[in-house]
């Protein structure tokens, strides 16, 4: 077991390396302590309802395997309102890019599938949202999310396999990513869903602010002995610098809720707005860079799991 869970660390080095173009081991072994690690150990950082089964869904399940019997490193995107699943994976490409390139020589396998929300904006665009609102009122201020409970139970029904019978579930995917509401929404499912809170996901939340319906779920979460969250799981939160659509301020009370609840979090900042960070400057680069990082170590962190699991044969 101690000879395998070293091999996904090495893995780990490699694909960073890879990404940071270091030829020596050494460097990259120490580099990847001072740049990765602290991600979760220290929090300081400056740094897609239907399943989408289009061709374009079918080009996101990147081809670069975790070769054991839970299968590919599974991501979940959930996008924001106006979006649907589909463009959300086109929005991802260039993240989706750098951790393909990131292991390029590995046999890790990256499987991204996106949902799209149930609840149409309008009937000649192809626009959606997680629930609706009255006119002028806003997620983080809103008294009700209309039609939050569908989403939910899609988003459940897709991480949840059909067959899930047993208290040991193995869930459909590895880690969460949602994007401004669909960030919002992943942010009061996990203070409210035990079966989410039983998974071993990790989560980013881009774009996030306050999920103001669920904010004494969210308040108690430090006061409670009942939540099922496990101490430590990581959950990262990407923070535009200039975001007028959802202020970090708002993210911030997140961040902090589950901070006091024991997760390890993290953020991300950058530059930007309200948008996932693409990489079209150097400030962007880093950040989607940090990003990568993030899912890299989840990565490593599931083959250990696994390696344990097996008892190390």
């Amino acid at each position: 077991m101690v000879v395998r869970s070293s091999i996904s660390r090495l893995l780990l080095i490699s694909c960073f390396a890879h990404r940071n173009n270091i030829a020596s081991p050494v460097q990259a072994f120490s580099a990847f302590k001072v740049r990765t690690f602290p991600l979760h150990q220290h929090n300081k950082m400056h740094r897609c309802c239907l399943r989408s089964t289009s061709t374009s869904t079918a080009v996101a399940a990147t081809t670069t395997s975790l070769h054991d019997e839970s299968g590919d490193f599974r991501i979940l995107c959930l996008h924001g309102k106006g979006g649907n699943g589909e463009e959300f994976l086109k929005r991802l490409l260039p993240l989706r890019t750098m951790l393909d390139d990131s292991l390029a020589d590995s046999t890790v396998s990256i499987k991204w599938e996106a949902l799209t929300a149930p609840y149409q904006i309008s009937d000649t665009d192809d626009a959606y949202a997680w629930w609706t609102m009255s006119p002028g009122v806003r997620s983080f201020n809103a008294d009700e999310y209309i039609g939050f409970d569908e989403s939910a139970s899609n988003i459940m029904d897709a991480l949840l396999p059909s067959d899930a019978s047993t208290s040991a579930t193995k869930y459909n995917y590895d880690l969460i990513l949602g994007h401004s509401q669909g960030a919002i929404l992943l942010s009061a499912l996990l203070a409210t869903n035990v079966e989410l809170q039983r998974s071993n996901c990790t989560y980013i939340l881009n774009g996030a602010a306050w999920p103001n319906p669920f904010k004494k779920a969210l308040t108690s979460l430090s006061e409670q002995t009942q939540h099922e969250i496990k101490k430590g799981t990581h959950m990262l939160f990407v923070m535009g610098q200039t975001d007028n659509i959802n202020p970090i301020e708002s993210a911030k009370q997140v961040h902090d809720s589950y901070q006091k609840a024991g997760l390890d979090v993290s953020i991300v900042y950058h530059e930007g707005g309200h948008s996932v960070p693409n990489g079209r400057d150097p400030d962007s680069e880093r950040a989607l860079g940090d990003i990568c990082d993030f899912i890299l170590q989840a990565v490593s962190e599931k083959a250990e799991r696994v390696d344990a699991s097996d008892g190390g044969l």
